[in-house]
């Protein structure tokens, strides 16, 4: 088997624009906009004020590799991939998998998901040029986590350094130079 890869999310960074789901649907659902065929889908979190790409991690052991009819197969790349020939929309996929990312087509009533377009993703393409660096990424599964930690460390030194250069921590490190000279002050005895 060659490289596997998967698609990367960062989540944080996700603005929930649906460029990503659009572009898809289009791509792959017949030259249409809309939700209900696309292989990835954006899910709005009012409440918790996020936006969540939800999109098929093709899973080394798939617990969505359930079918009754043999509709579902892992191609020489590990992409789990739906054979909608022998696909009788019987949703067992649907509900077995654990990240929500395979949906029934709404014309069809056949399973749907992710691909990864052959090797080249149209949703992390359109992410990365409207949202540079682009929160969607196709990332070698070797790779798995390593731009997560690096974002994740970009943002604490940028939180870090906003720290240090904040007003607060210029009244802290006054409040500590004092107390150092009192207490130098009180080693030599000046203190009254």
């Amino acid at each position: 088997m060659t490289e596997k890869y998967y698609i990367e999310i960062d989540y944080i960074d996700c603005c929930g624009c649906k460029l990503c789901e659009q572009v898809c649907a289009v791509t792959r659902g017949g030259g249409v906009v809309s939700p209900g065929t696309a292989r990835i889908r954006v899910e709005v979190r009012p409440t918790l004020g996020v936006d969540i790409p939800l999109v098929c991690q093709h899973c080394e052991d798939p617990p969505c590799y359930v079918c009754p009819h043999g509709a579902m197969f892992i191609d020489n790349k590990g992409v789990v991939i739906i054979d909608a020939e022998k696909c009788i929309g019987c949703k067992q996929c649907v509900d077995m998998c654990p990240f929500g990312a395979i949906q029934i087509h709404p014309v069809t009533r056949k399973a749907i998901k992710c691909d990864l377009c052959g090797g080249k993703p149209k949703c992390v393409e359109v992410c990365r040029k409207a949202h540079p660096p682009g929160v969607l990424r196709y990332v070698k599964v070797s790779n798995a986590g390593k731009y997560s930690r690096d974002r994740w460390a970009d943002r604490l030194e940028k939180q870090i350094v906003a720290a240090m250069n904040s007003p607060e921590a210029a009244r802290l490190e006054k409040h500590a130079k004092a107390a150092d000279d009192l207490k130098m002050a009180a080693e030599k005895g000046d203190v009254a």
